[in-house]
């Protein structure tokens, strides 16, 4: 093999793939990158750490076609610290080993042999795969919206991950953990005639959100198998494996409204919180929400510290009423929502409580469980 790379399409690719690389692995193939022709002007990048992989289309100037692995640590070292914007790459004859030249430095480099790589998904016709098209962005903003209610407990395997569900043309994204449930719902613009849903690794959407951060594409298809989950873009796939279980029936947990509706403005609500939990008990993490008519009171204290307590204005017309929650459930949940306003809807000071933003159709809520006041 024998190829010549653009310093910047060269270090790009290898950032886009080497965080999928296993770098404590019992395999050192799983330490590599596979570098492999595929035209006259094209070669892929691939890696995996078994559970996840991924593969990457991009421009190169081909010599001579072949493949190769090469350690992920190494070849991002030598690129970073190239002094030239062009860097050639050629295998020695009958040998794993490759000569790499920047200007007037070269390395030698000693490989794997691509045929040791483990073997990858390519043709998904020989698969029976549910295919889903969205626009990137939209899907990027919405599993933003739930994956931070994901559990971390790992022995709830179902919780860690999101849950996907596709029915009557909706795709549905749900996480909890018990305590908080995040729900986003988005009309497909392909129509899907399936019904159907999964558990995707929250670890896995965690790459998708920083592999789309670096591409420039507006779409992106979904294709779901029996047993895994692939995320395709226009010269890059990304597959992970899917979680079995069965995941809660959270639906059942949604009330269709709560009797009591608070109207406040969401920035001066985090901005209230976070000064407010300046002396809450860092054990608990309780804040206390007194809501009075056209007010809010929010406290927090800790015996050995001190207390603290701010108040915004609301709209709320109803009786007193005090609850409590965790604080960075509240925050977490607001700092995900982009509207000027949010709304409140309470049943119970001991019901879970939804948290939605006013003037967004996404249908976007997040349910927090309160905590009981003392």
């Amino acid at each position: 093999m024998e190829i010549v790379l653009n310093k910047e399409d060269f270090s790009n690719g290898i950032k886009i793939v080497e965080k999928v690389t296993s770098q404590k692995a019992i395999q050192p193939i799983l330490s590599n990158i596979l570098i492999k022709t595929i035209s006259s002007d094209r070669i892929k990048f691939c890696a995996t750490d078994l559970n996840s992989s991924i593969n990457y289309k991009m421009q190169a100037e081909v010599i001579e076609d072949g493949s190769i692995t090469l350690s992920a640590k190494k070849i991002s070292e030598i690129v970073s610290k190239s002094s030239s914007n062009e860097i050639s790459l050629k295998t020695t004859e009958d040998t794993d080993n490759i000569k790499i030249k920047s200007g007037k430095t070269e390395f030698d480099l000693i490989g794997i042999n691509a045929n040791e790589f483990p073997r990858l998904i390519e043709n998904y016709e020989d698969y029976d795969f549910k295919e889903i098209v969205l626009n990137k962005n939209e899907f990027i903003k919405a599993v933003k919206q739930v994956i931070f209610a994901v559990s971390v407990q790992e022995t709830q395997a179902v919780l860690t991950g999101v849950c996907l569900s596709v029915d009557n043309n909706i795709l549905e994204l749900a996480a909890t953990d018990g305590n908080r449930l995040t729900r986003i719902q988005k009309e497909l613009e392909v129509p899907v005639d399936q019904v159907f849903n999964f558990i995707v690794p929250s670890k896995a959407l965690q790459e998708v959100l920083r592999i789309s951060s670096m591409i420039d594409d507006e779409k992106i298809t979904i294709r779901v198998g029996s047993d895994r989950i692939l995320f395709e873009f226009e010269n890059l796939v990304f597959q992970s494996r899917l979680i079995n279980g069965v995941y809660p029936k959270y639906q059942q947990l949604i009330p269709s409204e709560g009797e009591k509706k608070i109207v406040v403005d969401r920035v001066e609500l985090i901005n209230s919180i976070e000064r407010v939990s300046v002396m809450v008990n860092d054990r608990t993490n309780v804040v206390r929400f007194n809501f009075t008519q056209g007010q809010l009171e929010i406290m927090a204290d800790t015996p050995e510290a001190g207390r603290s307590k701010d108040y915004i204005d609301i709209q709320y017309d109803f009786d007193d009423m005090l609850t409590a929650f965790n604080y960075k459930y509240v925050l977490d949940a607001l700092k995900n929502m982009d509207s000027k306003k949010v709304e409140i809807e309470i049943s119970d000071v001991l019901a879970a409580s939804i948290f939605k933003p006013q003037e967004d159709n996404s249908n976007y809520i997040c349910l927090i469980m309160p905590v009981k006041v003392q």
